[in-house]
């Protein structure tokens, strides 16, 4: 059963939307929304600190460790800390910058969760410089995977999730599409064989070099066999059809606890084709039904969702997008940013993930 609630750090000027999970283990997880007031007269950087400062009151107050969070800011703004995702996608309400944050009061028996974040490559091995969005997804997938290999892991069997932001998507996407194609072929991950649950958005990295920053969920110690990969056929098509190499979604049964990784989805049907163009509003109910086709098909029910994150191509469309969801999912811990989705016909995406007993 989920439990959500609100705080709010008033001296901070943060508000903090939780989800909280507990298994009949014992285990509790958590994922958290921290986001500023509106009306806040704090410079940006201050904005990010307060942030910072807010994520070490709610740690110690839940006596829970972070397990991966990512800074979504505008750009230009810098929010360097350990362990901490960071992206320039501007929060839609006005402010600087939100948080999410996945925590957790202790370890998994027999699995571990290892986080990578901030992966960028904009040289080459001897130095020469990377230029298009290609060569820098290939050349980052190999560092991925080589930091994999240190752990003695591998791409095709530990690797549950990943996230791809893309500096201006709508030029640079196709790069990132034949390079992970490819090194997903050459390294075990087939439209034979699996993929992973992803998202790939624009996303403007720190590095004014890098045009693709990758994110990613890895675990050691999990039985294969506990995973399962969902389609949601009624409603969507496989990616590998229109040439892209993504899970809609990856159930993983730990021994305490059911969790789905849903992908970025969007108003897409079992054909491939963008529905209700133009209509950012329509497109929202069709991306949360979905999103809902998945979510049962794991056994799951929209009340069991931990959190959201909303990407919107237009800043026009906010209010409209954000009546459907939170009207929809009221409670739910989410954040809405500035993110062009991959194909320009798209208008919202959403990507969120599920926990069970």
């Amino acid at each position: 059963m989920i439990i959500q609630e609100t705080r709010a750090y008033k001296h901070l000027n943060v508000n903090v939307s939780l989800s909280r999970f507990r298994s009949s283990a014992g285990r509790t997880e958590w994922h958290a929304m921290l986001t500023l007031d509106a009306n806040t007269e704090r410079s940006d950087t201050d904005q990010v600190k307060a942030l910072l400062d807010a994520q070490s009151l709610l740690t110690d107050q839940l006596g829970a460790n972070v397990l991966f969070g990512r800074m979504m800011v505008k750009d230009g703004i810098g929010c360097a800390a350990e362990n901490l995702s960071c992206i320039g996608q501007a929060p839609l309400d006005g402010t600087a910058a939100a948080l999410w944050l996945w925590l957790e009061d202790k370890a998994d028996n027999g699995c571990r969760h290892i986080f990578g974040s901030n992966y960028v490559a904009t040289v080459s091995d001897d130095g020469a410089p990377l230029s298009d969005s290609e060569s820098q997804s290939r050349a980052l997938l190999v560092k991925y995977n080589n930091d994999l290999k240190d752990k003695g892991l591998n791409l095709a069997d530990n690797c549950l999730r990943t996230w791809f932001f893309v500096r201006d998507i709508d030029k640079n996407y196709h790069g990132l599409v034949v390079a992970r194609r490819e090194y997903f072929d050459d390294n075990g991950l087939t439209r034979d064989t699996h993929y992973v649950a992803s998202t790939g958005i624009n996303g403007n990295p720190a590095d004014c070099e890098a045009l693709v920053q990758l994110d990613t969920y890895t675990v050691s110690g999990l039985d294969l066999s506990r995973i399962t990969y969902l389609k949601g056929s009624s409603h969507l098509n496989p990616t590998a059809e229109y040439g892209v190499t993504f899970e809609r979604a990856t159930k993983v049964q730990f021994d305490d606890r059911n969790m789905i990784l849903i992908s970025g989805t969007a108003s897409i049907d079992n054909h491939g084709q963008i529905l209700y163009p133009d209509d950012a509003q329509q497109q929202a109910r069709r991306m949360l039904e979905n999103i809902e086709v998945l979510v049962n098909e794991g056994g799951a029910q929209m009340s069991d969702l931990m959190h959201g994150i909303v990407y919107l191509r237009n800043a026009a469309d906010y209010m409209k997008v954000r009546n459907v969801i939170d009207s929809a999912l009221p409670a739910l811990p989410k954040v809405y940013v500035l993110a062009p989705v991959c194909r320009p016909g798209w208008l919202v995406e959403m990507e969120c993930i599920a926990m069970t007993e």
